[in-house]
């Protein structure tokens, strides 16, 4: 007799955290200026997401690195980086079919603070992801960056459907 698997109910994806896979029925976070990116796969029935908070390493820690020759990319990398969490989302996906098969879900990068500059972490982030989905050629389904709002976003595992929700910011 089988045994069918034990599917928990929620998992709360932390900033600098991904995880893809069948083993939860939502996946959960919370966004300001940080990026999710969410995958699902609609035959197979398995997705992901990934929350990075910086789409790249301050040059601080790239030198310190340098300087004591350990790497900070390592085979996992630091995922509170974009280049190492999107990496780690597209090995996950690989590993079960061709990325272009999975519908791909972009988030966040709002402007989490009243000053105002030329580039912000929020429009950093959201460069990058783009500059990234070019170059692997894909298209995101669903598209919601940037504003002066955060969001809640759950992805449903068993059918790939996003719930949003955005929140004002107070302003200064």
């Amino acid at each position: 007799m089988a045994v069918a698997p034990i599917i928990k109910p929620l998992h709360s994806i932390h900033p600098g955290e991904w995880y893809f896979g069948v083993e939860y029925e939502r996946l959960h976070t919370v966004l300001g200026s940080c990026i999710a990116l969410t995958a699902w796969h609609p035959t197979l029935k398995i997705g992901g997401m990934c929350h990075y908070l910086l789409a790249v390493e301050p040059a601080q820690k790239n030198a310190a690195a340098a300087r004591s020759k350990v790497s900070y990319s390592s085979a996992i990398g630091d995922c509170r980086y974009a280049n190492n969490a999107l990496a780690q989302m597209k090995n996950a996906m690989q590993s079960y079919a061709n990325i272009a098969e999975f519908q791909l879900g972009l988030f966040g990068g709002g402007d989490m603070f009243a000053y105002r500059s030329p580039t912000s972490i929020g429009q950093d982030n959201i460069a990058y992801a783009c500059q990234w989905l070019r170059r692997e050629k894909l298209q995101p389904i669903q598209t919601d960056v940037g504003g002066a709002i955060s969001r809640s976003l759950m992805l449903v595992i068993a059918t790939g459907e996003i719930q949003l929700k955005h929140y004002q910011m107070n302003p200064s």
